[in-house]
């Protein structure tokens, strides 16, 4: 079994996001939103560098190129690829924690993994594939996983997920044999709000009142084209992408 001790310390994590989106969550005007998309290798929730700011900017950079390639945007898409990005910072309680950095947890998910596709084989049903950025077989194996330990007990639910990501392939490598790899970071996926415990603006520093309010008077809440009726009981974001 998974080792779930309650851990009863926080951390700081960052989230990459545009300028409206952070100034919207730090003045509680909305929240974070979940992800639900193929690449949260952790599963659904709400993603964070932990102590990694600049890991998060370059998320908020990443995220807005691929907007900017895209030839018909939406009004909501043309601010994404055009407005100045920020990076939100959040005091967060690890809580229950299913921490990938513990050796019981991952023989754990292992076995869930084995689980999985025991009752996937059952259901005459394959299971998806990681490819490239996508991980769609992580994210599957995760959900799955919450699904089995809350099951297992009346009142256990998974605040945390925290995982060490480590980039696929050799290029990433700082000299050619070596074990340190560029991009390695410490990746959380908060699955309980109430973790959240408050977040401020990291990035940029120094704003004017009126930079604020512009900012503010400018992100009119819109519409996830992919989420036009919101995510479950999920608190809603002002950021249509969940980073």
């Amino acid at each position: 079994m998974a080792r779930f001790d309650d851990y009863h310390r926080t951390v700081i994590g960052y989230h990459g996001t545009g300028l409206t989106a952070a100034l919207r969550i730090v003045n509680r005007i909305e929240g974070f939103r979940w992800s639900r998309r193929d690449y949260d290798w952790l599963g659904a929730g709400i993603y964070f560098w932990e102590y990694a700011p600049r890991q998060a900017l370059a998320w908020a950079k990443l995220r807005q190129r691929e907007y900017q390639k895209k030839r018909k945007k939406t009004l909501h898409e043309e601010r994404r690829a055009t407005e100045p990005l920020a990076v939100v910072a959040c005091m967060i309680r690890l809580g229950f924690c299913l921490d990938l950095t513990e050796p019981d947890n991952v023989k754990y998910l292992a076995d869930i993994y084995e689980d999985y596709k025991e009752n996937l084989a059952l259901a005459d049903k394959t299971p998806p594939r990681n490819n490239r950025k996508y991980r769609k077989l992580d994210r599957d194996v995760f959900e799955y996983a919450y699904q089995v330990i809350e099951a297992s007990e009346r009142d256990l639910k998974v605040d945390t997920a925290r995982g060490v990501f480590v980039p696929k392939g050799g290029g990433k490598r700082i000299w050619d044999g070596s074990w340190i790899s560029r991009d390695t970071h410490i990746q959380l996926c908060v699955r309980n709000p109430a973790s959240l415990l408050g977040a401020w603006l990291h990035h940029p520093s120094g704003l004017e009142v009126k930079d604020v309010c512009e900012a503010l008077q400018a992100g009119a809440p819109l519409v996830d084209p992919e989420n036009p009726k919101g995510q479950g009981d999920a608190p809603r974001d002002a950021e249509a992408e969940a980073d």
